[in-house]
């Protein structure tokens, strides 16, 4: 009489030895087939989550697609058989390679509800800071039905694993080859995942708007976008790149002195999310509370600033700034920046961020910019205040005095300041500053509350801010200061406070692209500045993207600057907005695209910021 085994030999743990060759094959090709169907399964039930906030109606398209389904379930079957491999049991590597994505998923869930930002490959260097964001009053996280589906369908795929195929892998010779096996095919599916033009090709745009970053990477589900974001996270050479022609390229330019009777000091503030909101017509805001920093633009060159990013990531624009980059890489050592050059110019190079030198790790990355001293919140501002992110009133008065203390050096100054009152998200619940900058009985209490805590900080920011301006407007030295945003602030899970008040936030169109992505920039001179470099400052100013911005506070003062710069003000002439969402302003014209009679330069233009973010020259760090 058969044994139960015998009838159902699937289930059996180790094959029989007494098996025919083809009872055998039949019992391994059930074994690998399950696994690889249940990690497919595994992939498209994580397309649940994939959408965010947005519309329920992006889950069925996903299913109208092969490719995309198939792009979007190998990771994670790929991962549960390399799983497979490591721990020989199919229940165990299912939850590894199942759990693994679902955790990224769930990351990318909530980062879309919260920032309308999708999850990136290089975010994950930054989990402290997520986690710390997460952890704060405004950012709650919530149980849903999807997440509570996914969750389920993972646990009951396990279980049905842990009874279905319950045959092992065993020994650690077959398990390394299985393992291997699977890398090797991962390792084939890399180009695909990584081509830009397979990527593009894929449309699946009916609820979904191509030109939005974070639309069109809802658009190709979450495994597969979140892969193709290495491609920006390991930097990739343009096509035909040569180093030896991209050195040639900045050799036709050689670094300059700057004048040592025009060396005037310079403050750069990067101020946190700071906008005008004068500018958007929103009914029921009080303007005037903008009058005095209207002011102070009077007597100052103000431009726009098109930015790389939204109501997150400021990093981008500061080290945009700081680096002349267009787009960022991952610091690992030192890099090329401005501040090696006025460092080697003989400036005091420091500045101010009163917040935890480990977010975004910039006590490593500011050295490696070539920054001599940085303030943080650890072991300095904290002894100010015992506020978790500290007033402006403590930040402005701490650089003027740095400022004044270095006059003692005899070098000039230049100080770059990242403030952090100002940071989202801004309180919806209560309002808690008791001032009524937003009202309307068209606006929900959410909407007004997070206004109004957000305009009080600001608004708070600009007196304090002014405070230090009339300080150097007295001051006998001279000095420049740069004041610009890093991003629009955040306004509601899915921007639904923008909406409220009638602002058309998402990057539709060439309108949409600059509401969505432009701040403001301001350049002001003390008296004693301008009489030095001869100087107006004042005016409207060219709009720009943030790596160029430094090549404009240059021009004011009539320095002309190494050579890396040089080379990227003959750029700015032709294209002085590029953007890492492929839109840019070339010979005064918006376009998603390169004309064709520019794209030798644009490639020139491309092969030099990849050396210079690459190639640390060491003469401009002497």
């Amino acid at each position: 009489m058969n044994t139960f085994l015998d009838r159902f030999f699937l289930l059996r743990q180790t094959p029989d030895p007494a098996w025919s060759r083809r009872r055998l094959a039949v019992y391994l090709t059930y074994r690998g087939v399950m696994l690889l169907c249940a990690g497919l399964c595994m992939g498209m039930v994580l397309l649940i989550l994939a959408a965010g906030p947005y519309d329920n109606e992006i889950i069925p398209s996903y299913f109208q697609h092969l490719d995309l389904l198939l792009l979007n379930s190998l990771p994670v079957a790929l991962l549960t058989l390399f799983f497979y491999g490591l721990f020989g049991r199919a229940w165990a590597a299912f939850l590894a390679g199942g759990g693994i994505f679902f955790g990224l998923a769930l990351g990318n869930y909530y980062k879309l509800h919260f920032r309308d930002d999708p999850l990136y490959i290089e975010d994950l260097l930054i989990l402290r800071e997520a986690k710390a964001m997460a952890g704060g009053d405004h950012y709650n996280l919530f149980f849903t039905k999807k997440i509570l589906v996914v969750f389920s369908l993972l646990l009951l795929g396990t279980l049905l694993l842990f009874f279905l195929v319950r045959g092992r892998i065993t020994g650690w010779r077959r398990r390394t080859a299985a393992a291997a096996s699977t890398l090797l095919i991962a390792a084939a599916l890399t180009p695909l995942y990584l081509s830009k033009d397979y990527y593009n090709s894929l449309q699946n745009y009916e609820y979904l708007n191509k030109l939005s970053p974070t639309q069109s990477y809802i658009a190709h589900g979450f495994a597969y976008p979140f892969l193709y974001s290495a491609k920006d996270f390991v930097e990739f050479p343009p096509s035909g790149y040569s180093k030896r022609d991209a050195a040639a390229l900045l050799a036709q330019y050689q670094d300059e002195d700057i004048p040592a009777d025009k060396k005037v000091s310079v403050i750069a503030v990067m101020r946190e999310a700071y906008v005008d909101f004068s500018l958007y017509d929103i009914p029921g805001l009080d303007n005037s509370c903008y009058d005095p920093y209207h002011a102070l633009e009077a007597e100052s060159l103000t431009g726009d600033l098109l930015t790389n990013i939204f109501a997150g990531g400021t990093i981008d624009t500061e080290r945009c700034f700081l680096t002349g980059n267009y787009q960022l890489h991952n610091f690992r050592s030192n890099t090329n920046s401005y501040v090696w050059y006025l460092r080697s110019q003989g400036y005091t190079v420091e500045g101010s961020h009163p917040y935890y030198q480990w977010f975004y790790n910039r006590q490593n990355v500011n050295a490696y910019m070539g920054f001599e001293r940085y303030r943080y919140l650890e072991g300095d501002y904290e002894n100010f205040t015992a506020r978790y992110m500290p007033e402006d009133a403590i930040l402005y008065p701490e650089v003027y005095n740095d400022f004044v203390k270095n006059k003692s050096t005899g070098k000039p100054y230049f100080s770059f300041v990242v403030n952090v009152e100002s940071h989202g998200p801004y309180d919806t619940r209560s309002n808690w500053a008791g001032i009524e900058y937003l009202t309307g009985s068209q606006y929900s209490d959410a909407c007004k509350n997070a206004m109004n805590n957000y305009m009080a900080s600001i608004m708070r920011g600009d007196r304090d801010l002014l405070a230090m301006v009339d300080k150097l407007r007295a001051d006998p030295d001279p000095v420049v200061l740069v004041l610009f945003s890093d991003h629009l602030p955040w306004m509601g899970d899915g921007n639904i406070f923008y909406e409220e008040m009638g602002i058309p936030i998402e990057p539709e169109g060439e309108e949409g692209f600059r509401l969505h992505y432009t701040t403001r920039y301001l350049l002001w001179a003390n008296d004693a500045a301008k009489s030095v470099l001869g100087g107006a400052f004042t005016g409207e100013g060219p709009t720009i993207s943030p790596c160029y911005l430094m090549n404009l506070l240059f021009e004011q003062c009539s320095w002309e600057g190494p050579a890396f710069m040089q080379a990227m003000e003959d750029y700015r002439a032709v294209f002085p907005v590029v953007s890492i969402h492929d839109a840019y302003v070339v010979d005064g014209i918006f376009t998603y695209e390169i004309p064709k009679e520019r794209k030798e330069l644009f490639q020139d233009f491309l092969c030099l910021q990849h050396y210079w973010r690459n190639e640390f020259i060491q003469e401009s760090a002497t």
